[in-house]
Order: C-alpha cells, then structure tokens, then sequence
C-alpha cells in the first residue's frame, strides 16, 4: 500500500471551498441551496487523512494509538472547547431558561463527543418545532461524527492492514458502499437518524480512506488526460451538489455521492501538484482560508445563531458584519488557541487533562448547574428576566395547542367529538344544534374569535381540528404531511359521519399551503357544495396576515437587554395571502349560505398590519395566533366588527 505524504496545500484549498459553501448556506440557503454539503467534503478529507496518517506510520513502523489520540486532541480539543465556553457565556446573558438549559444539556453531550446523538434524540423537529437555526450547537453534530470515527477508525485499520491489499480495498469500497445504501433506506425511515450518525456518514469517510490506500500510478507517466479530466469532473460534481439539492433532497444516501465522489476526484487528481485546473485552489487565498476552516467551522454558527435568537434579521448588510466578525474571531482562535496547542509536547498525561479532561469537565459542571436551576441563573450572576413579566409574555403568546379546551389532534381519537371542555360560547337553547369549527392548526387557532362571536349570540359551538389535515371530504384521497396523515384521513371520515348534528360550520386551514396540492380546490369544491346541499351554512375562516419576522421569544428576551425592536422587526414583512382570499370569496359567491370571515381589517388598520394589538403580541408564531391573542381578537370583535 502507498499512501501520499507530504503537505498538500489544494487540499486547504478544497477545505476553504467547503466552509464557504457550508457559511453561504447558513447564510441564507437561498444563495446556495445544496452549500450543506460542504460537511460532506469535510469528511472525505478527514478520512483521506487521517487514513494516510495511520497507513504511512504503520509502514514505518511507528504507529502508536496513543500518540495518534494525542494528535487528535490537541488537533481538535482546545479550538471545540474555547468555542463551546465561549458559547454557554454568551448564551447565559441571552437565552430564556428553558432554551439555556437545553443548550446546557446539547454542550454537555459535545463535551462527550457525542453531539450528534443528542440531536438525533433530542432535537425538536415536529410540526411546531422551534426553529433550528438557533440551536447554537448543531454545527457540532460533523464533529462528533468525525471524532467517533477517529476513535474506532485506528484499532479496525490496524487488523485491516493485515489483509492483502485487494481485499483490504474490496472490504471498505462494501463498506461504502452499504453505508450509503443504509443511508438512503434510513432517510425515509428515520430522517434524523440519517443525517446526524456515524453509520449513515460511514461512507463518506470511506471513500477518502479507500482513496489513501489505493495503489497511486507513477505521475512521471501521466499525461494531462488522466488529471485534468478527473479534476473537471469532481468540481462538476461537487458545484452539481451545491445547486441541484437542496433541503428538500433525500439526503445523505446517493445524493451524497456528489459531493463525496467530487472531492475524490479533485483529491486523486492532483496527488502530484500538476493538475492546471486546480491551481485556484494552490492559490494563497484558498489556502490561507483553507488553513482558518476549523475555526471558522466553529464559530460560524455560534455566532449566527445567537444572532438570529436576538432577533436580527440577516440581510445583506448583517451578513456581511456578522461574517467579518466570525473571520476575526476564528483568526484569533487560530493563533491564540488552535496553532500553539498543535506545538505543546508537554508529557502524555498532562496533555490529556488540560487539553481534554479539565475543559470537557468544566462544560460538564456548568451544564449540570444550569440543568439543576432549569437555566435560570443565580441572583448574583444577574439573574433571567423578571419572573412575573416573563410568564404574563409566555401566557400571551401561548399557543392553541397548549390548552386542554381546544380539541387539536396529532394522533386520532374517535371520541374527540364528545369532549365536554371543547365546547364554547352560551349554553343555547336546546333548539339549535351547536356550530362546529374544523379544519387544521389555522382553524383552532380561531377558537377564542369563534369563541367570543359564539358567546355574543347565545350559542354554542365545539371545535375539532387536527394538524396539517384540511376540512376535506374526498374518497380515496389522503390529506395531511408526515406522520399527520393516517390520522387525517380517520378524523375526515369521522367529521363526515357525524356532520348532520351541528349547525353552522366554521371551515379553517392554511389555504394557501394545501392549494398548492394537486386536486385539493376540486375536492374542497366538492365538499363545500356537499355541505350546502345538506343544509349547513358555512363560513370560511380566511388565514391570517403571517409574520415572517415575528419571535414571540424576542419580547422576553428583551425584557433584559432592553436592545431588541421586536415589533419594528415584525411589522417589517408581511404575507396577506390574498390569492387565497380571493379564492374563498369567489367560493362564497357562487353558494347560497356560505360566507367568508377575515380577520385582517383588526389586524391591519388603515391597511397596516401587526402581529400586536394594543401592544401587545397576539401570535404564537409567524403563521399562528396564540389563544390568549385570539380571544383577544374576539372581544374586539364582537365590540365592533360585525361577522357578515
């Protein structure tokens, strides 16, 4: 087996090409929509080199696991822990309890070198999930792929090395090649598991394994055919990544082969520096950038992610200052941190406690500390936001969903119907039958309004409702995303079984999302001309104005620093969804006894809207009401606005 030593500076250079993409995309993925797959190339190298690192040693008969372990922590250690402090640090002046304490158990798991496993077990990705981008440690999740590798990787090379050398290389191309099989399967199956695993991300490592340990022919004999070409062929490759996936693709699994085989190629291509298409990536630029790229790995995401839990909106000017921020900072971690621990040759034991033990211990400390307390901190550190303040904002933008009188479903429940606390408004007169209001998330989210209206007229009317699921009768046809939609399709039957009981039906969805499903106006057409022809008379509950920069989060946190425009930021974009609108209203006219309520003339007065009323926020999130904010709706309502 020959492995290729020597420094490789295309190498940094392919590494600088790899940070810029995964920065861009973190950016904004719109500027680069496949830029995650950056991670991937990361990887290949890794396992190009190290695998080169472990082989050459073994052929000089030098090898030693734990001078090789050594290597690996003062490598990677001091840099991951200077960032993972300096991250807790800036999150306790920021962050909410419950948010400060969760990023204290994702830190102490990191500490662990098992990041990834945390997020694949804990990170929130169901339908209300918060967003992701402001988990401050999720870029941590490749290294902790990288570090489980680097600790297994040694002791199965070793008895590999033994083999012959065919079938050594046959045995890790299988390898491979099962692993991004497995990872193609397990994306359907268990998404998270895929993306965040060593098993699923086995191959990618692999294949720059295999690449260090494959035969190399004599370069003195190569013409430019056999390394211009090759060269072509992985930036294709990995610039085809970059812009045909995105994070809708099925990823990894064979979409990852784009990547991964392009940074093969480009690698295997210019073992011998003579590779013309390649010089970019020789060019003093790239490489200083490629030499820079851990630490801008580190911190980049930090940064923009402490950023985006603040409340900044990041535009063209904010990503400009906050990349020159994370150049500065991962410049000076360069220098001070990173650079001078690679040089320490202090003895074996004293380099495995101040460089891994103490650090990974301290994290551990604090992140029990802040467990213990549930991420408030104490008194004389400055405390959280006022206590009473904080839970008044936290009761004011509670979602629908948290209340046990709205009968939202994730799951089905045939006795939803007969749930005595789902039913609002007077008592009634025992003549008319009680209203009912259907639909998904953006019909419950109308309860405190429908509520209230109910209530001003002496009537009665339960709410049934189930996530992602429109109020849709349709034969055959499946409605719902994910794991909503067995559910949906029993909760549909069932609302269609037993719609003869109630009066009027108050119909809410997201109108705008399902429209864009094939055949969803027809079949919605359908169900509506069913109803009438029934005898209901309906009302069609127009979606909210959304609020793309609404946080309901940014008022408390502001409660502190007193710093964040929270309202400002909101009101800056809004969505009227008036295609949407315009299609219920045409729905309305064409049918006797149906209507259409839209609450935005409350919303947006003199054609300005706000998620706030009265200074007060009346949004969950950027699409949702909270309840507290749609009883709030209601009264004023009821007050002066008349529901034709």
């Amino acid at each position: 087996m020959a492995a290729r030593v020597g420094y490789r500076p295309e190498i940094d250079g392919l590494r600088a090409v790899a940070v810029i993409s995964v920065l861009l995309f973190h950016l904004d993925p719109r500027w680069l929509p496949g830029g995650f797959t950056g991670v991937d190339i990361f990887l290949v190298i890794s396992g190009f080199l190290i695998t080169r690192q472990i082989a050459e040693a073994r052929r000089l008969g030098r090898f030693s696991l734990r001078d090789f372990y050594l290597r690996r922590i003062r490598r990677i250690a001091p840099a991951y822990f200077t960032v993972t402090l300096a991250t807790l640090a800036a999150a306790c002046v920021l962050m909410l309890p419950p948010d400060l304490a969760h990023t204290g158990r994702a830190a102490a798991w990191a500490a662990l070198s098992v990041p990834n496993v945390f997020f694949w077990l804990y990170l929130d990705t169901g339908y209300f999930a918060q967003a992701t981008n402001q988990e401050v440690f999720l870029h941590l999740w490749s290294l902790g792929v990288e570090e489980q590798f680097y600790l297994l990787w040694p002791l199965a090379l070793i008895l590999l090395l033994r083999w012959r050398a065919g079938l050594l290389l046959t045995a890790i191309g299988i390898g491979c090649l099962a692993s991004f099989a497995l990872a193609e399967w397990v994306a359907g199956v268990d998404p998270s598991f895929a993306y965040y695993m060593l098993p699923t991300r086995a191959g990618e490592l692999g294949l720059g394994a295999l690449l260090a340990l494959a035969p190399q022919p004599d370069g003195k004999r190569q013409g430019p055919m056999h390394y211009e070409v090759p060269a072509l062929a992985g930036i294709t490759l990995i610039f085809s990544g970059f812009f045909l996936l995105d994070g809708r693709s099925t990823f990894p699994g064979f979409n990852a082969l784009l990547p991964c085989l392009g940074a093969t190629l480009i690698i295997l291509a210019d073992g011998h520096r003579r590779c013309a298409v390649l010089a970019p990536l020789r060019s003093r630029l790239a490489v200083a950038i490629g030499i820079l790229s851990y630490s801008i790995y580190l911190w980049h995401w930090p940064v923009l992610a402490l950023a985006r839990y603040s409340g900044l909106a990041i535009g063209i000017k904010a990503a400009l200052t906050l990349t020159l921020v994370i150049l500065i900072l991962a410049t000076a971690a360069y220098w001070l941190v990173e650079r001078p621990a690679r040089r320490v040759r202090w003895r074996p034991r004293k380099q495995f406690l101040v460089l891994f033990a103490l650090p990974a211990s301290l994290v551990l400390a604090i992140s029990a500390g802040l467990g213990a307390n549930e991420g408030r901190l104490p008194a004389a550190l400055g405390g959280n936001a006022s206590l009473t303040a904080e839970r008044l904002l936290l009761a004011d933008t509670a979602p629908a969903y948290e209340f046990p009188d709205n009968c939202q479903l994730s799951e089905f429940d045939s006795r939803v119907l007969e749930r005595p606390g789902c039913v609002h408004g007077a008592s009634g007169d025992g003549i008319r039958p009680p209203d009912l209001l259907w639909g998904d998330s953006h019909a419950a989210h109308y309860i405190g309004i429908i509520g209230s209206l109910a209530d001003s007229r002496g009537q009665t009317v339960r709410n049934a409702s189930f996530s992602t699921c429109p109020p849709v009768w349709a034969e055959g046809r499946r409605y719902g995303q994910g794991i909503y939609r067995d559910g949906c399709t029993q909760f549909r039957q069932l609302i269609q079984s037993r719609a003869r009981q109630y009066g009027t039906l108050y119909l809410g969805a997201q109108w705008s999302v399902h429209l864009q499903s094939a055949g969803f106006a027809a079949d919605f057409e359908d169900t509506l001309d069913k109803l009438v022809g029934l005898g209901h008379e309906v009302v069609l509950l127009a979606e909210v104005p959304s609020f793309p920069g609404f946080d309901r989060n940014c008022e408390i946190r502001n409660l502190r620093s007193r710093l964040l425009d929270c309202r400002t930021q909101a009101e800056q974009r809004v969505e009227r969804h008036e295609a949407s609108l315009a299609w219920l209203q045409d729905l309305a006219r064409e049918r006797p006894g149906v209507s259409v309520f839209d609450i935005s003339p409350v919303l947006c007065p003199q054609g300005r809207c706000s998620p706030y009323l009265d200074g007060r926020p009346v949004y969950f999130d950027q699409t949702h009401l909270s309840m507290q904010g749609s009883w709030r709706i209601g009264s004023r309502v009821v007050a002066g606005f008349i529901l034709d």
